[in-house]
């Protein structure tokens, strides 16, 4: 029986992480019956890449995909009102801004059930980027271990934290080890991040261990695969400097390449994945791959490689170089931390009985009027963070910033002050400015 069939089920996505994710879940809603749509809604100058495209659409070519600014969404209002469930494959503080809409411009109530998902490991901000999403009638969970997180969090505000659910990463659903026939020679693939390590001689560091990767094992392609290419846009800020150290050092390593290929496409022939803290590792370990944490930077939540310190996968450079092939990690971590044997059933599971009872039954105690869910503090808190910042002062970047116009006029202030009193042009001067 298909728990969707003749639902209207649609998905708000901005960047490509985002966006796989939402089509992995639009995916098994499709295959449920249900009548799927994903607007991927693209932010100025922040575009997806053709490549970007096509990875997204491999995931399910049937699911309709509707190319959107993100400064017209008002205009798909209409469509969200005829939705059953609206899917939110957005970061935290566009969560916060759509929820705000559909409240604002929609005040009867009337907005679609809506269900938040993240892409990847959440490693940083970890209880404001659920709180962020706590509005959600549906919070789908990647592990155990941020149920427990977010069950504390909800509970030290006095609120429920009954609608999320543990579903494991959307992209790991389908990857199950052994699908793979064996692969002579396998290539060792390192996964770039767009800003992680973040200093540049850190960078510099990795692409010259991986140039020493490379010397050890000459008869094995050593990959670099790049985040993104300059010309793409990402979510984060990106350091594109490693792709280019990379090529100064290829051209003593015939063995070491850059590859743009997909991350799934490169794991079919891959025999160790390494990188410093990206979910592609999580993909390689559901695999059966042999995956490697980089560790020569150190282990802290900068470089969120924190993250995997009990999957037995975090090692030096020098023990990568001696044995890239093996796979060390620890299945039991991997179920407890973004693997769940079960995770599409038991998100269809909850769609299904979320959709049946409605939202007045699942969620009674969060009224319409209400400017936003407990989660982002309290309704007298919210009320005067409206009246005196706007709806700004309620997303995620407002609500830890200072209002822009008091900090200009500080500003103007201490320059005067120092122009009086400080004579600044004599500094001026004598400096040769």
């Amino acid at each position: 029986m298909s728990r969707l069939q003749d639902r209207q089920i649609a998905a708000i996505a901005s960047f490509d992480s985002f966006g796989k994710t939402a089509m992995a879940m639009l995916s098994v809603c499709r295959k449920q019956g249900a009548t799927t749509t994903l607007f991927l809604l693209e932010i100025q100058g922040r575009r997806l890449s053709r490549r970007q495209l096509i990875e997204i659409q491999r995931t399910d070519a049937k699911v309709t995909i509707v190319r959107q600014d993100w400064q017209t969404l008002r205009q798909i209002r209409a469509t969200l009102a005829e939705l059953d469930a609206l899917v939110l494959g957005l970061d935290g503080q566009r969560t916060r801004e759509l929820q705000m809409l559909l409240r604002s411009e929609m005040p009867d109530g009337r907005w679609p059930l809506t269900v938040s998902a993240y892409p990847g490991i959440l490693f940083r901000h970890q209880i404001e980027g659920m709180m962020d999403r706590s509005g959600a009638d549906l919070l789908c969970l990647n592990s155990p271990v941020d149920l427990e997180l977010y069950s504390h969090a909800c509970q030290a505000l006095g609120i429920s934290a009954s609608n999320a659910v543990v579903t494991g990463l959307p992209i790991l659903w389908s990857l199950q080890p052994g699908r793979r026939g064996p692969v002579e020679k396998p290539s060792i693939v390192f996964f770039e991040q767009p800003s992680v390590p973040g200093n540049p001689l850190q960078r510099h560091y990795v692409c010259n261990r991986l140039n020493d990767l490379a010397k050890r094992w000459p008869d094995h392609t050593v990959i670099f695969k790049p985040r993104t290419s300059g010309v793409e846009r990402t979510l984060h800020r990106r350091h594109g400097e490693m792709a280019s150290r990379i090529e100064k050092l290829m051209r003593k390593s015939p063995n070491l390449q850059i590859n743009y290929k997909p991350s799934l496409a490169l794991l079919r022939q891959c025999g160790c994945a390494i990188t410093v803290s990206s979910t592609a590792a999580m993909e390689a370990m559901a695999l059966g791959i042999s995956t490697r944490i980089v560790a020569d930077l150190g282990v802290n939540e900068t470089l969120g490689n924190h993250y995997f310190v009990a999957s037995n996968t975090v090692r030096s450079f020098e023990a990568i170089i001696a044995d890239p092939f093996t796979p060390i990690h620890d299945e039991a971590w991997l179920d407890s931390h973004g693997r769940c044997q079960d995770g599409r059933e038991r998100f269809i599971e909850a769609m299904a009985q979320l959709l049946e009872r409605g939202r007045e039954a699942s969620q009674p105690s969060r009224p319409s009027s209400s400017p936003g869910p407990p989660g982002w503090g309290a309704e007298p808190w919210q009320q005067y963070a409206l009246r005196h910042g706007g709806r700004r002062m309620l997303s995620s970047a407002g609500n830890r910033s200072r209002l822009k116009t008091s900090h200009r006029g500080k500003n103007v202030m201490r320059y005067l002050r120092d122009l009086v009193l400080g004579l600044h042009w004599v500094e001026d001067f004598v400096r040769g400015r």
